[in-house]
């Protein structure tokens, strides 16, 4: 019987700052889906955020590499900051691949986020150029999260090896909207906290907490 092709999964986000939630998730999604590891990936300018303000993307990759080191299985991409104009998720996953070839692709993203899809960049090709893994939000579970005008048949009730709910989207990738905890936790609410003067001590990693202090993040209008 052939090796199964690798598995590689990208989790892209802004992580303005990158918290505990999103550290969680990922070791959740590493384990639960036997994953050889999970690549954290912070975008540059967030296409989708245009008119909110975002800290500076040098902060928030070393915010992310702080909280990543030494813990097994997760690795830092700075492939979006390294590149000119928008951070699309699309070039990243054909970056990725092109680098791994036969590799396979799973992209993880907040169940919040994925009905906002068909406005994405180059959206048909990006789905299905890698499956999809869809983070439960607190309120937002995965079934309503689906984006309007998209068939999406169900499959199977696993996602890969773990419980959960398996789809078929057109193009022959899959969505998988795995078992998993939620932690509600938002790097909004720690923004408001900083401002506040306000403790933010097991929301984000100590590493994290540290760098914000350090660099005087969030405590004014500095972002930006």
């Amino acid at each position: 019987m052939p090796a199964a092709a690798p598995r590689i999964a990208l989790f892209g986000g802004t992580f303005d700052p990158f918290h505990n939630g999103h550290l969680r998730m990922a070791i959740e999604v590493r384990e639960a889906l036997g994953l050889p590891g999970v690549s954290l990936l912070p975008s540059a300018q967030p296409p989708h955020k245009p008119l909110q303000p975002v800290t500076p993307a040098d902060h928030r990759l070393a915010m992310t590499r702080a909280a990543a080191a030494g813990i097994e299985g997760l690795s830092v991409l700075d492939m979006e900051l390294r590149r000119e104009g928008p951070s699309y998720s699309l070039l990243s996953v054909l970056e990725v691949k092109a680098a791994n070839p036969g590799a396979e692709v799973v992209f993880l993203l907040g169940a919040d986020a994925f009905p906002e899809i068909g406005t994405w960049h180059r959206s048909g090709e990006l789905l299905t150029a890698c499956d999809f893994l869809l983070l439960p939000r607190p309120g937002t579970p995965p079934e309503n999260a689906f984006p309007p005008g998209v068939r999406i048949e169900m499959e199977e009730n696993r996602c890969y090896s773990c419980p959960g709910r398996a789809y078929r989207l057109p193009g022959g990738s899959r969505l998988l909207c795995p078992d998993l905890p939620v932690l509600d936790i938002s790097s909004r609410s720690i923004r408001e906290k900083v401002r506040k003067g306000r403790s933010i001590r097991g929301l984000v990693p100590p590493e994290v907490e540290r760098y914000i202090a350090s660099h005087g993040l969030y405590r004014g209008e500095e972002r930006g």
